[in-house]
């Protein structure tokens, strides 16, 4: 629904570990599709420079915005080190917050590092506004006039996401000042494939020259894994005849991103220094185990399979001396082994402030993740549906990891699995290319079955009794789910489905004409399990004539939700997503 007047694209990438941004004039686009601007951030800690920067957030005692990424780091690390840090918040990967998220309600709050609160929005929201200010900074060193309303925004979200989950990304990104009209939400694992179809001959990847060719030819199957931190993002396309893709296989995954293997890690420490000295530094220097685990992050790139060298990695000071603290007489550095949540025995050694492990006890914290990712794609490979893909598309950050491009290249010897040089920006590059053309997908498949909630004339023999009530002198059955499209139904990007005629009869508190979602092909009652409600397709304040009917249309193909609601008698049209 973004407007075509734009001077340029502007994509942001909001990880869950790491973010970043990516531009492009349209001149740009049109001499090389895969040339886009990328920020680049330094890392006060190290001086290295990245793509991307870390997708944490700092607020003062005041509940204001203080800073963003790397410097929030810095920053809060700072405070802790001066035992300043208790009135303010510090959030870290608070992206994997929406994963789970089915409800429309934006009163919602997060958590911080110590355990204080603010509201989701003002998270999400102060953060995209960091990286929107940031963007149009470096966007007005090459062209001195552009403003907020000359860039077409692009946001990319995992496709696994819900609805509400996508909706509320949307209200933090207005919230952040973007206009939604300028705004169009990108898929994370399309994004990745429109970026490897574009790709240039002397760029192409890991495999032979002609894997590329192969793989978008027309007829051929492929899956893309978008490796990311937090989520294991995948979708399965199949080529049609004039170039563009269909979905074949609705948008599946799970939460085995890079960040599970930091989880493991940190269980593993917790297991070396032991419950009751976790317990204390969780209450006294909570901030330790963010340090353990920013430590880790960077030294886990030097995990490779079947090394012949032990892998070090830096351990925060204060965990040897909390551990000295609660056992007198007693130092971290004098054991030899330590047990695991698995309740095996790993020999460590220690050299000045780094931990040493064996090659292969460092690799099994890739395990867990690596072992899920496999079984899920074979899974997917086995289904009928599953049939005739014969190419791995592997991209994302967690892309970069050996562990795991050998744990995909060994259980999937005889498919091609295609990375590209640059796995890790491939998203955010593909978004930046989606947004000057987002023609390449044709075809997706709805994720869940959608209805409505309604009512019919009580009938003992088809209806529950206790949805029975009575109306007008009527005895009806209501929480009926009215279905509208089902689970896994093929739908065209652009199209609308047909339209639903709705007598509205009042202005509902929260809307009008509720949508429910169910993960059944024929749910009967809005309440069933498996079933919730994403929204109302006429949001409260919409304007229309009550007792009057009002025409709706969906498309269900678009990356969100959208809808176009028309009243013959007020001559109202709106166009809008859901949640708006």
């Amino acid at each position: 629904m973004a407007t075509s007047n734009y001077l340029l694209v502007a994509a942001i990438d909001f990880g869950t570990t790491y973010s970043g941004y990516a531009y492009s004039t349209r001149t740009d686009f049109q001499r090389e599709p895969t040339k886009a601007y990328l920020k680049q951030w330094v890392d006060p800690a190290s001086s290295m420079i990245y793509n991307k920067t870390s997708t944490c957030i700092l607020f003062d005692e005041d509940k204001r915005f203080s800073k963003f990424g790397f410097e929030a780091e810095a920053k809060y690390i700072d405070l802790t080190m001066d035992k300043e840090n208790k009135d303010w918040y510090f959030f870290r990967r608070f992206k994997m917050t929406l994963y789970n998220k089915q409800s429309s309600s934006d009163d919602w709050y997060l958590e911080d590092e110590s355990g204080k609160q603010l509201p989701a929005l003002i998270v999400f929201s102060e953060s995209l506004k960091y990286l929107k200010q940031s963007l149009l900074e470096e966007a007005k060193k090459q062209q001195t006039d552009i403003g907020v309303y000359d860039i077409k925004w692009i946001l990319t979200v995992p496709a696994i996401w819900s609805d509400p989950a996508k909706s509320f990304m949307r209200r933090a990104a207005v919230e952040a000042g973007i206009d939604s009209n300028m705004l169009t939400i990108a898929l994370e694992p399309e994004a990745a494939a429109i970026y490897v179809k574009h790709l240039p001959v002397d760029r192409r990847l890991d495999g032979e020259g002609g894997d590329l060719f192969r793989t978008f030819a027309p007829g051929s199957k492929y899956i893309v894994v978008d490796a990311g931190g937090g989520t294991i993002d995948i979708t399965a396309h199949e080529v049609l005849n004039d170039g563009t893709v269909k979905e074949f296989i609705k948008a599946n995954g799970g939460d085995w991103g890079g960040t599970s293997v930091d989880r493991e890690y940190l269980d593993f420490i917790k297991c070396l220094i032991g419950d009751s000295v976790t317990q204390s530094i969780q209450l006294n220097e909570p901030h330790v185990f963010f340090e353990a685990c920013r430590d880790f992050e960077n030294a886990k790139r030097t995990i490779k399979p079947e090394a012949d060298m032990k892998f070090n990695v830096r351990i925060p000071s204060q965990l040897g001396e909390a551990y000295a603290k609660m056992f007198p007489g007693k130092e971290l550095k004098s054991k030899g082994v330590s047990s695991t949540k698995r309740k095996t025995q790993v020999p460590i050694t220690f050299l000045g402030d780094k931990l040493r492990l064996a090659p292969k006890d460092a690799e099994d914290f890739f395990a867990a993740s690596i072992s899920e990712i496999v079984l899920h794609l074979k899974n997917l490979l086995k289904q009928k549906s599953g049939r005739g893909i014969d190419t791995i598309i592997l991209v994302g950050g967690f892309a970069e990891s050996s562990m795991l491009i050998q744990g995909i290249k060994t259980n999937f010897s005889d498919m091609r699995v295609i990375i590209p040089q640059e796995a890790a920006w491939s998203v955010l590059r593909g978004a930046v290319i989606f947004g000057h053309d987002p023609s390449l997908i044709k075809e997706r498949r709805s994720k869940y079955t959608y209805g409505i909630r309604t009512s019919k004339l009580f009938d003992p023999n088809i209806h529950d009794d206790k949805y029975k009530y009575e109306e007008n002198g009527q005895i009806r059955c209501g929480s009926l789910f009215s279905k509208l499209i089902s689970i896994n139904d093929p739908v065209t990007v652009g199209e609308y489905q047909d339209e639903y005629p709705f007598f509205l009869r009042k202005i509902g508190h929260k809307g009008n004409l509720e949508l429910f979602t169910s993960v059944s092909d024929n749910p009967k009652y809005i309440d069933e399990k498996g079933s919730s409600s994403v929204g109302y397709i006429l949001s409260a304040g919409h304007g229309f004539h009550v007792n009057e009917t009002i025409n709706v249309m969906m498309r269900f193909g678009e990356t969100e939700i959208e809808i176009k609601a028309h009243q013959p008698k007020s001559n109202k049209t709106a166009n809008y997503f859901l949640g708006q």
